[in-house]
């Protein structure tokens, strides 16, 4: 089991004391990812309140992931056709 890392971080001028797995580096790139994101939408959207700011930054951010699983579901779909071909591998469903 790893040592728990104690991370200090700040988002949207609020700081965080972070306790996990991850090193500090990793953990304060995305917390500066998430500050960055609310401040986007704080820009665009200055009378929202904070709750909802976080709301949608978190409904953007899960939208960022699910498209970038999706697309790496299609490239590892495109690497199996690729391989499956250059070794005359019929597919599984043919």
């Amino acid at each position: 089991m790893s040592d728990q890392v104690r991370t200090t971080v700040t988002i949207y001028g609020e700081d965080y004391q972070l306790i996990g797995d991850l090193p500090e580096s990793v953990v304060k790139a995305l917390a500066n990812h998430v500050d960055s994101q609310i401040r986007v939408l704080a820009s665009r959207n200055p009378r929202v309140s904070v709750n909802r700011l976080a709301v949608l930054t978190a409904l953007n951010l899960a939208a960022e992931y699910f498209e970038l699983q999706e697309e790496h579901q299609k490239l590892v779909q495109e690497m199996q056709q690729q391989w499956r071909a250059k070794r005359g591998v019929k597919n599984a469903g043919s």
